[in-house]
């Protein structure tokens, strides 16, 4: 039997880092979907926890995308291994970050970027509590931020430095990242919401004078989401796919899956993280954890959900007693020579990651030849407009998981169609 790539690459980096003395903590992956290897390490920090400072790491990669599961070998090569190299860059970066980010004070910038990507609440309109996701969003695009910051101004370490400088700064940042075009249309908004949500942050809780609102005179683009709903040829393809593949070993479950989204319009994230103890059997009923950890009911009773309700009691048998999630974690793998594909089990504790269920989605959309901005937000966004328009919008958004009237609107979109009645009976 063959040993993968990533075994050998490990070996021989165990063998070098012995060879050559190297101290510094760092190791390598394959990329899933290029093959391309990766650089992981990590960044010394310190993070606010129970109102005490404490020290922490920040993880970070580094592509090497000139090096593959095929000629990584080459790289590797006696005293001109690239390991000799990537341990005096990782020794470089530990010791510029942790010149910078240790002994903090309310004086440092990153000493606030900590305050406020540690926060339990939030604030738009109300106090609400923040969803992991929003803290780990906040946190990469202020990390980004930060390390971008002391590149171009050293200065910007202590915070009051931002009061004369944040507007000029935050241009030249995001000039950089539109010139290198790292960013969508969507992720410059993001950034910029982010990043303006921390400077109020500092403004609301700093003893000097920062002001509000100090990115005001920028005016970003709002973002702009070239997703679409399914139209109904595509609709209708993805119904032919369904009931052609339904019981092939390579899409099952993830037909199961899809099906299930496109029946009640929940989020990718939610419908991998659906756990059994959630599901009442006899109600025929799932509970879905959301954002928040807002939690919200769908019943399975109409006579239209028999089948797919005897499709998830026969997928939530699977992992038998000790399995946590309904959708646990598989991965697909194929034998070309024997022309087979089959879905292996990983880990029945763990649920399927997101990515698992994006890359099937892109392989099904890449086989139907659908739009390429078809999307699995797609299936999302078709059950909210076909929902409303027999539905109550106040019963939509609480089945989709929603608060805000503006989000439910912004999905809905134009519901006019060549069809739709637009007048009604005054009797004449």
């Amino acid at each position: 039997m063959s040993v993968s790539p990533i075994k050998q690459l490990r070996k021989v980096v165990d063998s070098q880092k012995k060879k050559h003395k190297i101290t510094a903590s760092f190791s390598y992956r394959f990329d899933n979907k290029t093959d391309k290897l990766i650089l992981n390490y990590s960044l010394p920090t310190q993070i606010r926890k129970k109102g005490k400072i404490r020290k922490s790491q920040i993880r970070k990669q580094k592509y090497r995308s000139n090096v593959n599961t095929s000629n990584w070998k080459k790289f590797f090569d006696g005293d001109r291994s690239i390991v000799i190299d990537d341990a005096k860059f990782v020794d470089t970066e530990i010791g510029r970050y942790r010149k910078g980010n240790l002994n903090l004070d309310e004086n440092d910038f990153n000493w606030w970027i900590e305050n406020y990507c540690t926060r339990k609440v939030g604030q738009t309109k109300t106090l609400k509590q923040l969803s992991p996701l929003t803290t780990k969003q906040n946190r990469n695009h202020l990390t980004q931020y930060y390390m971008w910051c002391r590149d171009y101004d050293i200065q910007c370490e202590d915070i009051n430095t931002h009061i004369d400088n944040a507007v000029l700064w935050f241009e030249q940042y995001y000039q950089s990242k539109l010139e290198n075009k790292e960013w969508s249309p969507t992720t410059i908004h993001t950034a910029y919401r982010n990043i303006r949500g921390f400077y109020n942050y500092v403004a609301d809780r700093s003893k000097s004078n920062f002001p509000y609102n100090i990115l005001k005179k920028l005016k970003i683009p709002e973002a702009r989401n070239e997703r679409d709903k399914l139209n109904s040829e595509e609709f209708n393809k993805v119904l032919d796919f369904i009931s052609l593949n339904k019981k092939d070993t390579r899409w099952s479950k993830f037909i199961l899956m899809m099906t299930l989204q496109m029946k009640t319009g929940m989020r990718v994230s939610e419908l991998c993280n659906i756990r059994k103890r959630n599901i009442d059997k006899k109600l025929k009923q799932i509970k879905i954890v959301g954002k928040g950890d807002k939690i919200r009911k769908l019943n399975f009773v109409d006579k239209a959900d028999k089948d797919l309700w005897n499709s998830i009691l026969q997928q939530y048998d699977k992992s038998g007693n000790n399995g946590l999630y309904l959708f646990y974690r598989t991965r697909v793998m194929e034998y070309p020579l024997k022309k087979k594909t089959v879905e292996l089990d990983v880990d029945i504790t763990l649920p399927t990651t997101s990515s698992y269920y994006l890359q099937r989605f892109r392989e099904m959309r890449n086989e139907l030849g659908l739009r390429k901005i078809i999307t699995s937000h797609s299936i999302r966004r078709y059950f909210i407009t076909e929902f409303a328009k027999s539905n109550s919008k106040e019963l939509l958004k609480q089945i989709i998981g929603h608060s805000s009237d503006r989000m439910v609107n912004y999905y809905v979109g134009d519901m006019i169609e060549e069809t739709t009645t637009t007048t009604i009976d005054i009797g004449i």
